[in-house]
């Protein structure tokens, strides 16, 4: 039975986060007749009882790392190497991969997953001399996120960040190249990852637990309620939500009103607004779906896969997003979702769902059907257990 070592940058419970979202489903769902061992970076508010929701699904082993803070002073190198990036200082340490290094032999492990760039510092050739075989899951193309990032900001910023962009670009480059298999959440990603290093990345998309989202078809009555979620420490939800109120949600119609859902919610700007209502954390994001007509998701930068457009999806939810965030979905424009690239094209879009029922009704049923069809962790975690198996 193949022995898996599954290295995570923050702990996969609770699930509050896109990372976290994937990394706990990715090990309930692919573990079947493997050994599945688990070894994660934390944060200060890490509760160690959340240790016990990640065996109850199976795995094996927890093992708990500790990166340097952001302030620590010794990530001033990063401003002066020409060639680690600030994460390569923030994650690796030598006695972590020490730690890890000894995990990997004492459990005989035969594939190491890296779930994502940060963790994939310690990928090395010590690891391939003792025998694992070496996996780099991506959950974005890094340098792309950062890269779009500086483009929508100004000048000094651009500056600032455009030599850390191009260290990020080459450590992401090696990992794909060094690794025996990539993964990538889409097919355009894929693509790329592809073109880099020569060899096929399979494609592990971000999923949904259909049995937490029971389909609920949109009603005739409107409560004028638009709703946006989102992690507010991130910055293209930073950006997202101050792109819409600014040049969108302003613009609409008095009686409508907006939604907003996620840490640090409650110091956006906008949260002053009458028709605003922000909410740094919901015990139940169900009961958010319940309440709104439409979710918005003006998110511009950013590759992957946004778990909150598959989640409302899954609800049956009407969605007007950026064509960008959605196009790896297969989605098409009146069918299963409403695309908008311009300020303008969302305002008419968010009047036109919110006066016509039938398409509320069309979107909602098609989006539920096809995340049933592609989208289910069940099917995804089956998919990336037979990757396991066959490297």
């Amino acid at each position: 039975m193949k022995k898996i070592l599954f290295i995570s940058y923050d702990f996969p419970y609770p699930t509050n986060t896109g990372g976290k979202n994937r990394a706990y489903n990715l090990l309930k769902y692919a573990n079947k007749d493997l050994v599945i061992h688990l070894a994660s970076f934390i944060r200060d508010d890490f509760k160690k009882e959340n240790q016990d929701k990640i065996r109850e699904i199976g795995v094996k082993t927890i093992s708990l790392l500790k990166r340097r803070k952001l302030k620590d002073i010794r990530n001033i190198q990063a401003l002066i190497s020409s060639k680690h990036s600030i994460f390569h200082f923030l994650y690796y340490d030598k006695r972590i991969e020490e730690e890890i290094l000894n995990i990997i032999r004492s459990l005989n492990i035969d594939i190491v997953h890296f779930e994502s760039y940060y963790t994939s510092f310690y990928m090395s050739q010590k690891i391939k001399k003792i025998g694992a075989k070496q996996i780099f899951g991506t959950e974005n193309i890094e340098h792309f996120l950062y890269k779009d990032y500086a483009k929508k900001s100004n000048w000094l910023k651009r500056l600032i960040f455009i030599r850390e962009i191009k260290k990020i670009e080459n450590e992401e480059k090696s990992f794909m190249k060094h690794s025996d298999k990539n993964l990538a959440v889409t097919n355009d990603e894929a693509k790329y990852i592809e073109m880099v290093c020569g060899k096929k990345s399979e494609i592990v998309p971000n999923g949904i637990d259909l049995k937490s989202f029971i389909y609920k078809s949109p009603s005739k009555k409107v409560s004028n309620l638009l709703l946006f979620i989102g992690n507010f420490t991130y910055f293209p939800n930073i950006d997202a939500i101050n792109y819409f109120y600014d040049n969108i949600f302003t613009k609409l119609d008095k009686n409508v009103k907006l939604l907003i859902i996620g840490k640090n919610a409650e110091q956006l700007n906008m949260s002053k607004d009458d028709r605003v209502e922000t909410i740094p954390f919901i015990q139940d994001i169900k009961e958010a779906y319940k309440r709104a007509d439409i979710m918005v998701s003006p998110v511009r930068i950013g590759g992957g896969t946004n778990f909150k457009i598959l989640e409302a999806m899954a609800y049956g939810i009407p969605i007007v997003a950026d064509p960008a965030r959605v196009d790896s979905l297969g989605v098409q424009d009146g069918h299963e979702i409403l695309l908008a690239r311009t300020p303008l094209e969302y305002q008419q879009k968010i009047d036109l769902l919110l006066k016509d029922l039938n398409l509320r009704k069309k979107l909602s049923k098609n989006a539920r059907q096809l995340i049933e069809k592609d989208y289910s962790w069940e099917k995804i975690g089956h998919n990336l257990n037979l990757i396991w198996r066959n490297l």
